[in-house]
């Protein structure tokens, strides 16, 4: 296309500028430097001996070319999924810890009878005092397990390494991604039985003694510890290649990829290993379908073999990555097309090893200062706490309840992928250009009717999960599948939007570190809530009283509080001052221009970024003076 600052005649009609355009003059031009931009698209695809002029001339020279991003489309795909494998695997892990407790407290309860040797009574009150500690001791394991994910919110702290050290010849993002990777890999296939071990399955011992001995849930929090670690930086180094792998039109897909790749790797890792692991279902399913001999006392798989066989899978694709995957232009993108033109060069990276691991950490203060990303900032740290119990709990007790793991695992193919899909292509089309407001729309779901449907979906599987009639059924399933998709909508709908507005937002100049420092407020303020919940439902519960269920004496139980339902009452009201007090502000944010998010570290005024700001954020206070004045 023309520039129309290349030269005076280039402003007149372009019907007379473009035709006569020969390449005597292009070289008459190159040699006076005008030559950039003013190769017309229809020469290019006219004569093949034109695009070699760029060669010719010296300079660079902006040709029009179609880019397809297919490829780079499955790769980020395919790489987020690896990141949505160590998800799925420690969501199957709160289940199992679940369980084991359950099935530890139970054990302590007969082996108290046994050793006791007296009559029903003494027999209840044992069990009166294992039962009121089960859910506090099930919740505080919990609460410990969720700190696993904390390298996700916490990889600020290294994302500036990340951007600024890697080997040139190699690539910038692979440097990074390829090692951590293969390191997750080993430590999945060689430490899969270290985490069996850990919590007690490797010996299918069933006494209280032996299980309590092996239950270590500490041990398995450093271990999925680990593995976070080491997907936060390889997060890193993904969401920064994402800005440069796709063309600058497609650029705001990448958090589409995104969402579905780490929901189709939570699907892989977490619906794989609930129902492959489940003995009823591998007896009645699987090994009739693969012709396997029978074993009704075990399940298909084991976690140790399932977690192995996803370090094969994540060092395979790795090895893939790391031969067949280039990075060839260091300054442009991974397209083979070079950074020209006035725009594209003002969204070029700057390289991060040029100016240094400090000026990187400087360029990332100087991000924090500025006051939309301290609000943008306040706004993601503090929008989960009233959603927590909906997001960590909420099965969590469903089980507790009743509800079969086999169940929950259903629900993630036939509900929660297909939506996690589904729904970012369908709200990009319905909220494009405005992705603040779909976040808002979600939220304002997510604290208000989405509590409603989880609490008539506990209460649905505490009355109905035993119920045979046909009646029962439909409301048990009408109960779980309208609160599941729901959740599941308004989930996919935050999270793409969050992510579309980061990837429009970020200053090119810094954009894997500033990516990762949005990325890291909002993984921390839905990490934070898990473990305060937990931590509350534990100690805020208490169990009924419980007498008989011993000798052929019916168990009654009296008393007790429940405290996930009050709870959810507060958190809702909660939510509900969230939108009255930060919705104004989620507004003002989404009218900012794009130099409010840039630091400007380049200009000689470093104040514009903030005047800018100022002048926006204080308009309305400076109108609401005025009027006093007046």
């Amino acid at each position: 296309m023309i520039d129309s600052n290349s030269s005076s005649s280039s402003s007149s009609s372009p019907k007379s500028s473009l035709h006569p355009v020969h390449e005597n003059d292009l070289f008459d031009l190159a040699r006076r430097g005008g030559a950039r931009n003013i190769i017309p698209s229809f020469l290019a695809k006219s004569n093949p001996t034109t695009l070699s002029l760029e060669h010719k001339l010296d300079v660079d020279i902006d040709v029009e070319v179609e880019v397809d991003d297919t490829y780079n489309y499955a790769l980020l795909i395919a790489l987020y999924t690896l990141q949505g494998i160590p998800l799925g695997l420690s969501a199957s892990i709160p289940f199992l810890i679940q369980q084991k407790v359950k099935l530890l407290a139970e054990s302590a309860a007969s082996l108290s009878a046994s050793t006791i040797q007296t009559a029903a009574t003494a027999a209840g009150q044992a069990h009166i005092a294992n039962t009121a500690d089960i859910a506090k001791t099930a919740y505080n394991a919990q609460a410990i397990f969720a700190l696993c994910s904390w390298p996700f919110s916490l990889k600020l702290l290294w994302a500036p390494i990340v951007d600024a050290v890697f080997i040139r010849k190699f690539g910038r993002r692979k440097s990074w991604l390829v090692p951590v990777q293969f390191l997750a890999g080993f430590i999945m296939v060689f430490g899969s039985n270290y985490v069996e071990t850990q919590l007690g399955l490797s010996d299918g011992s069933s006494s209280a003694a032996s299980a309590s001995s092996a239950l270590d849930v500490k041990g398995v929090t450093a271990f999925f510890f680990t593995l976070y670690f080491l997907m936060a930086t390889q997060d890193i180094a993904v969401d920064g290649w994402a800005l440069t792998m796709l063309s600058k039109k497609n650029r705001g897909r990448g958090p589409v990829c995104n969402s579905i790749g780490q929901n189709l790797g939570y699907f892989l890792a977490f619906v794989g290993f609930l129902a492959l692991n489940d003995p009823d279902s591998s007896e009645k399913l699987w090994r009739p379908l693969f012709r396997l001999k029978s074993n009704p006392d075990k399940g298909l798989v084991s976690l140790g073999g399932f977690i192995k066989s996803m370090g094969v899978l994540t060092i395979t694709l790795t090895t893939f990555v790391a031969i067949f995957k280039k990075e060839t232009n260091m300054n442009g993108n991974d397209n083979g097309n070079a950074v020209s033109g006035s725009d594209d060069e003002e969204d070029a990276e700057i390289d991060a090893s040029e100016i240094g691991v400090r000026e990187t950490y400087n360029r990332l203060w100087a991000v924090c200062k500025l006051p939309a990303v301290r609000w943008l900032f306040l706004i993601l740290l503090t929008n989960r706490l009233p959603t927590a119990l909906s997001d960590k709990v909420k099965f969590l007790k469903a089980v507790e309840f009743g509800m079969s793991k086999q169940t929950t695992a259903l629900l993630a193919p036939t509900i929660i992928l297909p939506l996690g899909i589904a729904v970012p292509i369908i709200a990009a089309k319905v909220f494009k250009g405005h992705p603040l407001r779909q976040f808002m729309t979600a939220y304002k779901l997510r604290v208000t009717l989405v509590p409603i449907l989880d609490v008539l979906m506990l209460y649905a599987v505490k009355s109905f999960h035993a119920s045979t009639d046909l009646r029962s059924n439909a409301l048990f399933w009408a109960a779980v599948v309208s609160s599941t998709a729901l959740f599941s909508i308004v989930d996919s709908m935050q999270f793409n939007a969050q992510m579309v507005f980061f990837a429009h937002r970020v200053d090119p100049a810094i954009g894997g570190t500033y990516m990762t420092l949005l990325n890291t407020a909002a993984n921390l303020g839905s990490t934070w809530p898990a473990s305060l919940v937990m931590y509350m439902v534990g100690q805020l519960t208490v169990a009924p009283t419980c007498v008989g269920g011993e000798n052929g004496v019916e168990e009654v139980c009296s008393g007790g509080v429940e405290a996930y339902f009050p709870l959810q009452m507060v958190l809702s009201i909660m939510g509900c001052l969230w939108i009255f007090l930060m919705g104004s502000k989620v507004k003002q944010l989404s009218s900012l221009p794009d130099d409010a998010w840039r630091t400007h570290s380049n200009d000689e005024d470093e104040g514009a970024a903030g005047d800018l700001e100022q002048h926006i954020f204080g308009r309305r206070n400076n109108r609401k003076r005025g009027k006093k004045g007046d």
